[in-house]
């Protein structure tokens, strides 16, 4: 319905921006996306330690959202494409903050993340209701970003003020000790976050350096649709096991490594079915999604696809490192593919325009499993 309302090439200039965003988040997120949950997993029967680590994240992701905020704005006027839809790229801040205040490494680490869920749907439904509403045509484009990130920060409020009742913990200001705890156990992890997420989730924005609103609203398009395949349910069940795979490799290692190879294969197997019905009704799903049959869409779609099921197939593969603590591991597979991904960003698209940086995209993922399968091949000849 928005890129139906919107048209291609002003969804693509709201989807650049959320793009850009993932930039900043990375700095709001810094490690605590795996340290937090797994913190409070191993401390969730201690009341007191839990509620001063909750408390140490949030005033940590706090100071860190005013520092991307800052970041932000340099950026923005620096460059000019983001300094002209500047309304549009403040508005979009709200992404950030909306994350900043949803605790969902406290409800991870609780494996309560269902309690979540009635959250979510009311936000989604009260966002689809003010969408149909609000925006009728391409000049809307500035109310879908203030309504959809306007009830998401309404709503990771009402996720934060409900946890006392729905968790049982409350959250307490933290002491100076456990502060910097935090902060260098989420700086172990910060590396691979980083390097993961800036060859990942601004690929839109990517896009739209080297491509036109039209263009760049025709790859949004093909990376949405891809991204349901892993999103649903694959990386929903991912963020919901970590917490329990970690409490279990703390307590035992061979039924961690037993319930870890389970996942992996059912991932793998649901990788298998999906991958050959994407391919084939790829031309309907973007169809379905634009409301056209665009091939460059359609193309990039399916490339899209194949990067998908790779990344599916080593979803529990990789996470085993940052399960067992292995952060810095973890951290070396992301930092050395992010560099490699990023040349090939460059080079590639120099030649082959958006098509190149899709096709990096597809090559970064066969990276990361090589890279791996190596370490994990390394670990156990040591191990032998």
């Amino acid at each position: 319905y928005v890129v139906r309302s919107l048209w291609i090439d002003r969804f693509g200039i709201v989807q650049s921006a959320v793009s850009f965003m993932y930039i900043l988040i990375v700095i709001t997120n810094f490690g605590f996306n795996y340290s937090a949950a797994r913190q409070i997993s191993i401390h969730r029967n201690n009341y007191h330690r839990a509620s001063q680590i909750a408390g140490a994240i949030l005033l940590l992701k706090t100071a860190l959202m005013l520092l991307s905020f800052v970041l932000m704005m340099i950026i923005a006027f620096t460059l000019p494409s983001l300094r002209s839809e500047l309304g549009l790229i403040i508005i979009t801040f709200g992404f950030i903050i909306g994350d900043v205040l949803f605790p969902v490494w406290l409800y991870q680490g609780y494996e309560k993340m269902y309690l979540l869920s009635r959250f979510q749907i009311v936000a989604r439904l009260a966002l689809f209701v003010g969408v149909l509403i609000a925006v009728k045509e391409p000049d809307d484009y500035l109310l879908y970003p203030s309504i959809y990130y306007g009830t998401q920060i309404i709503m990771a409020l009402a996720t934060l003020l409900m946890s006392n009742r729905l968790l049982g913990i409350g959250i307490s200001k933290p002491t100076m000790a456990i502060l910097k705890e935090e902060f260098i156990l989420g700086a172990k992890p910060f590396m691979s976050s980083l390097a993961q997420v800036l060859y990942t989730q601004p690929r839109v924005f990517y896009v739209s350096l080297i491509a036109s609103k039209l263009m760049t609203g025709t790859f949004a398009i093909a990376d949405k649709a891809a991204g349901v395949f892993q999103l649903f349910p694959v990386w929903l069940f991912v963020i919901s096991a970590l917490p329990r795979l970690s409490y279990m490799y703390e307590h035992d290692r061979e039924q961690c490594l037993r319930v870890l190879a389970t996942y992996q294969r059912w991932t793998s197997i649901y990788a298998l079915i999906t991958l050959p019905i994407a391919l084939f009704c790829a031309p309907w799903i973007i169809y379905a999604f634009s409301g056209s049959f665009n091939e460059e869409a359609t193309m990039f779609f399916r490339v899209l696809c194949l990067e998908t099921f790779i990344l599916t197939v080593n979803i529990f593969l990789i996470h085993y490192f940052p399960i067992s603590g292995q952060f810095g591991t973890f951290a070396k597979i992301y930092g050395v593919t992010c560099i490699v991904t990023l040349i090939l960003f460059i080079v590639l698209s120099h030649f082959m325009g958006v098509f190149g940086i899709v096709l990096s995209i597809l090559l970064s993922a066969i990276f990361v499993l090589l890279l791996t399968l190596y370490h994990r091949s390394a670990e156990v000849s040591l191990k032998n």
